[in-house]
């Protein structure tokens, strides 16, 4: 890890680690100076923004130095260094501390460095004048919370009954056969009996399904459950011969 003597910039970089890839060198780079750009256009506004020198040095771990270069207005500075410690703590709901907010594009390069601190044997910090910070794993874990939002719509979806629980809610599952994978089907009481003489059949079922962000169902508050034909009672090929165009 670097020491503050080595420490040269208004804003520095830090990586550690074995795992420091030419991929991770990359992608930690873009990220910082789509930073930098971010805090820039807060502080400047319309003013002739600061503009930047990089540097890359260090020994024993990588740093990636940004001063202002010299035909810089410094004085906006330490207004652009005091916005990037404000974005390096994870958000407090109801947080109504004073100070400079951190605008949304500069918190999505911060998660960005945090994100490459998650691969094993990687370490990130960003260094403040000579004053270190720890990219905090929790601003991945806020974002990766926001993405595991489902959203509910009216629909349907079809499957065997593989199974009925009575945990908290009373539900079962249904398999997908496209995909063979279980999808949660929440009921209440008064379908538990129609349920149960649909065990280990096909069926249609109705309510309120919940998708992940891929567009895949995960659970269903059930309305009305459906069997659909038994195998048995499907039409053979001989059935519908003559029925489909072309077919011989």
């Amino acid at each position: 890890m670097a020491a503050s003597t080595e420490i040269d910039s208004d804003l520095t970089l830090e990586l550690n680690g074995e795992a420091i890839t030419p991929t991770v060198f990359k992608e930690s780079v873009n990220a910082f100076t789509g930073l930098l750009q971010a805090l820039t256009s807060a502080v400047c506004g319309q003013s002739p923004p600061v503009e930047w020198q990089m540097r890359v040095g260090g020994s024993g771990s990588n740093l990636i130095g940004a001063s202002a270069s010299r035909g810089s207005d410094r004085s906006q500075v330490p207004a652009i260094r005091e916005l990037a410690a404000r974005c390096l703590q994870p958000r407090i709901k109801g947080d109504t501390a004073g100070g400079p907010k951190c605008p949304e594009a500069a918190r999505e390069y911060v998660r960005e460095l945090a994100q490459l601190r998650a691969r094993p044997g990687t370490r990130v910090r960003l260094w403040v004048g000579s004053r270190p910070h720890e990219i905090h794993l929790s601003l991945v874990k806020s974002l990766q919370a926001a993405r595991r939002k489902t959203v509910g719509l009216p629909g349907t979806v079809e499957g065997r009954l593989s199974a009925l629980h009575a945990r908290e809610d009373i539900y079962f599952e249904v398999r997908e056969c496209i995909r063979d994978r279980p999808i949660k089907c929440v009921i209440k009481e008064d379908l538990v009996d129609k349920c149960k003489s649909l065990w280990s059949r096909r069926v249609t079922v109705r309510g309120v399904v919940h998708y992940d962000p891929d567009g895949m169902p995960t659970k269903v508050d059930v309305r009305d459950v459906t069997p659909l034909p038994r195998g048995d009672e499907l039409p053979s090929h001989m059935d519908v011969l003559g029925i489909l165009r072309k077919y011989k």
